[in-house]
């Protein structure tokens, strides 16, 4: 199974994502059942299908993107052995 290391950016972004999902809802359940859901997502998909993504040479060399639940998750694919994620957005373009 593929190493799946997750920066800082990716890290930030994730709980971006769950803050607003509970500022919205004023639900702490559905914030921490959509982080469990994208990191089960991303474990489960990568892990076992390190390649399953898209390339994106747009954003540099060995850039792939994974589009979850309308989230392009945006990864590095250092080889079949090792990832990492390099941000998670929902605009259409994010901000590296």
């Amino acid at each position: 199974m593929t190493n799946i290391q997750f920066t800082d950016e990716a890290t930030n972004n994730l709980i971006s994502q769950a803050l607003y999902i509970y500022e919205l809802t004023l639900d702490a359940q559905k914030a921490d059942k959509y982080l469990l859901t994208m990191k089960t997502h991303i474990s489960q998909s990568l892990g076992y299908f390190p390649r399953l993504g898209r390339p994106a040479e747009e954003f540099g060399k060995n850039i792939r993107k994974l589009v979850h639940q309308q989230y392009t998750i945006l990864y590095k694919l250092h080889d079949d052995d090792n990832i990492s994620i390099i941000t998670i957005y929902r605009e259409n373009l994010p901000s590296l």
